[in-house]
């Protein structure tokens, strides 16, 4: 009876454990090529702002629209999933970001550069709200924390390697060339996700509304407002640092006699000590907390930032990797924290609500440090932004573990 009993035990096991094991593998390479994509537009600003002869408050403009899309729709695409549903909504924001990419390769104005990155990355908006809340249910019951950190990794990783292949691609063909067949590659690989996930539809579906989880705040999927409201804060100076100095990054680069076409490679090495640093620093958050990590972080931000200017061209691909562990690894302590703050039931909408804001603030700044830039300067920019990150390390003191989650109901 006991090796009958096993037997039994493994096999309704192990379906539920490839249900999982597919579930994450999909969503995980959706959140690749979605965070690929999207931070591919750092190594083309600088070419686009040649050709079309843009001032730095154009390419503030052009980057702020490009994540102002994202952040805008953010909201509207989660509530979308709720009702026809999540991976229809995912999938279709894959082709629409890499059909986006597509039209940009032969995009000549202005006008007509700015009607393809909102395409790009509006269509592409609910990915990871959307796709958070069904890791989260589907792990609901175990391993979520190891499921999101995974698939938070998967986007880090799409940002090395993505880049990277664009990087090479241009060097080989030009940027137009390149970013063509790096967008075909995007929809042939959306094609083979959809069809490796569409069995599991049926498992992605949006639970049901309980009665009993009607209570103040809960739509939202909000439990601790003050919690939620302290990480929105340090997460909307957080993001608008990251954005503003990768958008303005590659002109310091340009100005420290690093030829263009390695401008890629450059940005690759800090893109890689981001995806360290979000793996790295999450880890530390569980041992020394995550008032301690901030501070950490958002110091070592501000210094580093601080050390291109007189750090030698050669330096500068030593200094770059350590720039991106500490640039990165705040959103992954703050990130750890949000599942635990939104309920279960509202969480495609907690998730997509939380994004909006950080993400609009992320579009925001670009455009304002642009015209900034225009008016007194890169270097009196790009000092600017390194100390908006230390301003985080007096806010840490107000963020606070909240409360646990309560079981998900059945």
């Amino acid at each position: 009876m006991e090796p009958e009993t096993r037997n039994s035990k493994l096999e309704t096991h192990n379906p539920e454990s490839r249900h999982r094991a597919r579930s994450l593998f999909s969503f995980c390479t959706y959140h690749f090529i979605d965070d690929g994509f999207a931070d591919s537009i750092y190594l083309l600003l600088p070419f686009i702002a040649a050709e079309l002869h843009l001032s730095f408050s154009g390419v503030g403009f052009l980057k702020g629209v490009f994540s102002g899309a994202m952040s805008l729709l953010q909201l509207p695409m989660s509530l979308l999933g709720e009702r026809v549903g999540e991976l229809t909504v995912i999938s279709l924001g894959t082709f629409g970001l890499a059909g986006g990419f597509l039209l940009l390769s032969s995009a000549s104005t202005f006008f007509s550069v700015l009607l393809t990155l909102i395409l790009a990355k509006g269509t592409g908006a609910g990915q990871h709200g959307l796709s958070s809340s069904v890791l989260s249910r589907v792990f609901e019951t175990s391993g979520r924390r190891a499921a999101m950190g995974t698939y938070n990794f998967s986007g880090d990783v799409g940002k090395v390697a993505v880049p990277f292949l664009l990087a090479l691609l241009i060097n080989w063909m030009g940027w137009r060339q390149g970013v063509f067949v790096l967008s075909l590659g995007g929809i042939a690989a959306g094609a083979v996700l959809w069809f490796l996930a569409r069995n599991e539809r049926a498992e992605f579906s949006a639970p049901k509304a309980e009665p009993r989880q009607k209570s103040k705040g809960i739509d939202w999927g909000i439990r601790d407002r003050k919690a939620f409201f302290a990480l929105l804060t340090v997460g909307i100076l957080d993001i608008a640092t990251r954005t503003s100095l990768l958008t303005f990054l590659p002109f310091l680069l340009l100005q420290k006699e690093i030829p263009a076409a390695q401008v890629g490679f450059a940005l690759t090495l800090l893109f890689a000590g981001g995806a360290a640093g979000k793996f790295a620093c999450g880890l530390l958050a569980e041992r020394f907390g995550v008032i301690p990590m901030v501070v950490g972080t958002e110091a070592l931000t501000t210094a580093g930032i601080l050390s291109l200017f007189w750090v030698s061209p050669y330096g500068i691909w030593f200094l770059l990797p350590f720039v991106g562990v500490v640039l990165n690894g705040t959103s992954s302590v703050l990130y750890a924290t949000v599942a635990e703050i939104i309920s279960p039931g509202g969480r495609s909408r907690g998730y997509g609500l939380y994004y909006a804001i950080t993400l609009g603030a992320g579009a925001g700044a670009p455009v304002i440090y642009g015209l900034v830039t225009d008016l007194l300067g890169l270097t009196f920019s790009l000092v600017s932004i390194a100390l908006m990150a230390s301003i985080t390390i007096p806010l840490s003191r107000y963020l606070s573990r909240p409360e646990p989650c309560p079981p998900y109901p059945n």
